[in-house]
């Protein structure tokens, strides 16, 4: 397996875990916030989408966030964003899954066309406190979603849902 292999497996195996996490979440619960401060599953969700896009597309591609999202997207779920119970301050759910699913899709297609050479690369203009080049930045994305698994994990169990494992 090369080195990007390994990578797209990380991000696949990643989601596949965050997406048989929420399998059996009712949308009804995605705004319930279990206690104060703590994200619910719609911010969660959004979270990971915003996430992927600034790591992989603004970091590793150099595109701008709003290639890929409109920027009400990255102010209402990235870093520094506050989750607040109030439904009407998010998109619908099905737009925040949609989100979701395009750029983790979009992520994979576009890395799996990367050339091996492209991984040392620096990634962003700015460094980044946990990585310095594009496979930092691709194997971040992952570690960084199932920190974010563990907490729709802690979510569910809160539910009253059995664990996965």
């Amino acid at each position: 397996m090369t080195r990007l292999e390994l990578l797209i497996d990380r991000l696949q195996i990643a989601r596949n875990w965050t997406r048989n996490l929420l399998a059996d979440i009712e949308e009804s619960r995605w705004f319930e916030m279990p206690a104060p401060g703590v994200g619910h599953v719609a911010w969660q969700v959004g979270h990971l989408a915003a996430s992927q896009i600034v790591l992989v597309h603004v970091r590793c591609f150099e595109m701008a966030y709003t290639d890929v999202a409109p920027d009400a997207i990255r102010t209402t779920f990235a870093r520094g964003s506050t989750p607040v119970a109030d439904r009407s301050k998010y998109p619908p759910i099905r737009e925040i899954r949609s989100l979701f699913d395009d750029v983790h899709n979009d992520v994979i297609r576009r890395v799996s066309n990367m050339p091996d050479t492209e991984l040392d690369r620096q990634a962003g203009a700015d460094p980044h406190p946990m990585f310095k080049d594009k496979a930092g930045a691709i194997a971040m994305t992952a570690l960084h979603e199932t920190f974010h698994a563990g907490q729709i994990a802690m979510i569910r169990r809160i539910f009253g849902k059995a664990p996965l494992r």
